[in-house]
């Protein structure tokens, strides 16, 4: 057999790995009770160094973006053009500054802000704006299978916990000036293909290489025709490129992180194209393992929580006094 035979179906099987968008490449699927405590549940309870986040539906149209960047995603969709918006430290700064009942209530508790300073900002609006570039995670598995039941014994669709782990512990922190360091130089670019100008687009291509090739599949088989060997390292550097990195704040702001675990994920410095991202930067630099349990499991696991941390029920997560009343 040829070496390039050989070689070939690994590069084909990196590119479907640096083309991999929500975490598809990462997936595994939970259909027994068995099966989470063997993936989740015993990994957890031994301690491993993971952080989870629970989804309350499996959709490859839920991916894993924070609140701010869909919803701009969505402004400039709504207005049907072609464009882009560039968000930084400056446009988040201004943003919020914008809003004076934010402002007022952020005074109180914080002084005047300071762009050089926007962490707690930028954690205040995540809690009470639901507006900044972080994405919700926890320490405890059981507050993200709560939010991902939110207190349902039934389901009608399958949902999915996400586990992250630092693999070098190189970028996470509890150092409030390494994140004001990080959201200092925030830049993503949110940019808008409507359906018409992507139709336009497609067509262009069309007409200088005889089709288009709009899906990585499309991509991918033409690449197996090639000579793909030398050119797979530049391809995927300029792929990675692309892909966001990523970092884990462990810095809780009040009460209520604090009892939910809570820590932040912050994506930073790439292209959100019809809010879809590659996600090979960011596995770069972490393991990201994307669980889709089975909604049969919707009542085992809303028991489990009850037997063995009830103060995570859903009812709790968001009333730490409801937690204290019921246990005191």
């Amino acid at each position: 057999m040829l070496k390039e035979e050989i070689v070939k179906p690994q590069i084909v099987e990196k590119i479907e790995n640096a083309l991999d968008i929500n975490f598809n490449v990462s997936e595994i699927f939970i259909d027994s009770f068995e099966n989470f405590e063997t993936q989740l549940y015993l990994p957890f309870t031994q301690g491993d160094n993971l952080y989870y986040r629970g989804e309350r539906i499996f959709s490859y149209e839920r991916r894993l973006i924070p609140t701010l960047l869909r919803k701009k995603a969505a402004e400039l969709k709504s207005m049907q053009v072609e464009r882009a918006l560039n968000i930084n430290s400056k446009s988040l700064f201004d943003l919020y500054s914008s809003n004076k009942q934010f402002m007022d209530i952020y005074r109180l508790l914080y002084g005047e802000a300071d762009i050089h300073k926007m962490y707690n900002m930028t954690a205040f609006a995540q809690h009470y704006l639901d507006l900044s570039p972080f994405i919700d995670f926890t320490k405890s598995l059981f507050v993200a299978v709560s939010f991902a039941l939110k207190g349902r014994e039934t389901a009608q669709d399958d949902f999915v916990i996400y586990t992250v782990r630092d693999i070098s512990n190189n970028d996470t922190t509890e150092d409030i000036e390494q994140v004001n360091e990080w959201l200092s130089g925030y830049n993503v670019n949110i940019i808008n293909i409507n359906p018409i100008q992507r139709t336009d687009i497609v067509s262009k291509i069309s007409q200088k290489k005889g089709r288009g090739l709009n899906t990585p599949k499309e991509i991918i088989d033409e690449l197996k025709n090639r000579d793909i060997i030398k050119e797979f390292k530049r391809f995927e550097k300029a792929l990675t490129a692309l892909a966001p990195g990523a970092k884990l704040i462990d810095i809780p702001t009040n009460d209520l992180m604090k009892f939910q675990q809570g820590v932040f994920l912050l994506l930073d410095g790439f292209n959100l194209i019809d809010s879809k991202y590659l996600t090979k930067g960011i596995r770069q630099e972490f393991e990201i393992k994307k669980y889709i349990i089975n909604k049969g499991l919707a009542f085992d696991l809303n028991r489990l929580i009850i037997k063995n941390a009830p103060e995570y029920r859903f009812e709790c997560l968001l009333n730490i006094s409801k937690a204290v009343c019921d246990y005191s």
